[in-house]
């Protein structure tokens, strides 16, 4: 049994909620310190409905850390579902993870929240009350303090940021799906010669299908690497204006033809990584945190 298969939850009647009034939100998580604080923050947020669902590519399953099952005790207090899924590493743990993120999460309204970003406890529902005056929207984007920033034409634009919010109907899943299925990001090992970076797609996708993208600059949300480099990217302006280029190209085929989006068995083919080694005795550390979380 892997802990994929667990699948810890913690949960409160969905059923009954309007899917136009839940965020989805995703976690990738490669076992940073900070997790156990991005979790909390989110399962400590006000006046809003949410589902949240973590992949964990780390070598070891976080959810053996202590702050992490802590967070998943909080969850069952604050009747928060919260699932979550061992993917282990990989070289293309990034990309392959993402795309566990969109699978998993269905939602008309999306936050891919990363690893080591706090919020304040009304974030998600003043960035939910923003999006509602729209019926359709690209993204709503917080200020996300100490994040890196687009260089070059992007830059001047309302460009994205982790913890924005974003509006998934069947066409951006699609596209979602076909660009972090097909791609390997700047955050993933693998080589290649290829590589884009998603907050640069992700700016330039929502231009290309039209969609309003909205800075709420009074909402400041908190990048915890304070000893990340600015200008980490080689070859940056490349990389953005290839992203660029798939963004408008994926857009383009979507709308005109339709694209397969990969399914987990395609992901799974994709990956050149061993297996992740999930030894027996971390299995049963994890099924043993279940009973409190579900």
């Amino acid at each position: 049994m892997t802990l994929a298969d667990a699948q810890p939850t913690t949960e409160r009647s969905h059923e009954s909620a309007p899917l136009d009034g839940r965020i989805d939100v995703g976690i990738l998580t490669k076992g940073k310190p900070t997790l156990g604080m991005a979790l909390a923050s989110l399962l400590l947020q006000d006046e809003v409905d949410l589902r949240i669902h973590v992949v964990d590519t780390s070598a070891r399953p976080v959810i053996n850390r202590d702050d992490v099952r802590y967070a998943l005790r909080l969850a069952a207090d604050r009747r928060v579902h919260c699932s979550y899924e061992y993917s282990g590493e990989s070289d293309l743990a990034f990309s392959n993870g993402k795309t566990r993120l969109i699978l998993a999460l269905n939602g008309s309204h999306l936050c891919l929240m990363d690893d080591d970003v706090v919020v304040p406890a009304k974030a998600l529902g003043r960035l939910l009350e923003t999006a509602r005056s729209k019926r359709v929207y690209g993204y709503v984007s917080p200020f996300c303090k100490n994040s890196p920033v687009l260089h070059g034409p992007l830059g001047t634009q309302t460009h994205y940021t982790p913890g924005s919010l974003i509006y998934q109907d069947d066409l951006v899943r699609q596209i979602l799906l076909e660009y972090y299925g097909t791609t390997v990001d700047v955050l993933d090992r693998r080589k290649s010669d290829r590589k884009v970076w998603e907050t640069a797609f992700m700016t330039a996708l929502f231009e290309v299908l039209d969609r309003p993208r909205i800075r709420q600059a009074d909402l400041v949300t908190y990048h915890l690497d304070y000893q990340e480099d600015p200008h980490w990217i080689d070859e940056e302006r490349s990389v953005i204006a290839r992203s660029t280029t798939i963004a408008r190209e994926l857009a383009q085929r979507s709308q005109a033809t339709g694209i397969r989006p990969p399914t987990r068995q395609d992901l799974e083919r994709r990956s050149s990584a061993t297996a992740p080694v999930t030894s027996e005795s971390w299995a049963r550390r994890a099924r043993r945190v279940l009973p409190w979380v579900r």
